[in-house]
């Protein structure tokens, strides 16, 4: 984790199904602070065993982030791992452990609609996830915002679940990785300065 400067905000990322945290990684920047999640089963912990079933991986995930997330902070999820940082934050806020600034998601079909849409580089363990995903009830909206990247007929929907105000950037899921890198930061700043001035960005559709 790169947080030798708290002026900058934390940013918490969940990788995609079959991702290591590697990537995620190398998204330095001067404004912005990197924690980066390695689920057990992937890159360096693939000795671990695979959590399958969502509700116990979220049970595990809050209470080993506990500290890390006692900071200001946003959630990044991209696929699988947008599920996941969305089921945390609804974890927190039914526990009255704090609200995130933002929940930003990537490439991944709303709650209600994810298990319909299993990515191809899914592993069994990430299919139950998804699965087991569908079970879980269904939660009052996010008290913060959520910004979206991906193409609409897949995100349409993720408004839903947030009372703050949602904004979809369209993005196509073969663009380069370095592109969806630019505008996840470039949000990243602007939920910083509006967390700021205490405001939440309007629901709408938009291109940059």
């Amino acid at each position: 984790m790169d947080r030798d400067d708290a002026e900058r905000l934390l940013f918490v990322c969940f990788p995609d199904a079959g991702e290591a945290a590697g990537r995620y990684r190398a998204w330095r920047d001067p404004r912005i602070a990197v924690h980066v999640v390695e689920l057990p089963g992937r890159g360096e912990r693939r000795d671990e065993h695979p959590y399958r079933d969502m509700w116990l991986l979220v049970e595990a995930l809050a209470g080993e982030l506990a500290g890390v997330l006692e900071s200001p902070h946003v959630l990044f999820g991209a696929g699988l791992g947008a599920l996941v940082a969305y089921r945390l934050a609804q974890r927190r806020v039914a526990a009255g452990l704090g609200v995130s600034r933002a929940l930003v998601v990537a490439h991944q079909a709303p709650p209600d609609r994810a298990a319909r849409v299993v990515p191809e580089q899914a592993d069994r363990a990430d299919v139950s996830l998804l699965g087991s995903d569908a079970h879980l009830p269904v939660a009052p909206p996010l008290p913060c915002p959520i910004r979206g990247f991906g193409e609409p007929p897949l995100m349409t929907g993720w408004g839903e679940h947030t009372s703050a105000g949602f904004v979809l950037t369209p993005a196509r899921a073969q663009d380069n990785a370095a592109l969806l890198r630019d505008a996840v930061l470039r949000s990243a700043y602007l939920i910083s300065a509006l967390a700021v001035q205490g405001a939440a960005p309007p629901s709408r559709l938009t291109g940059a």
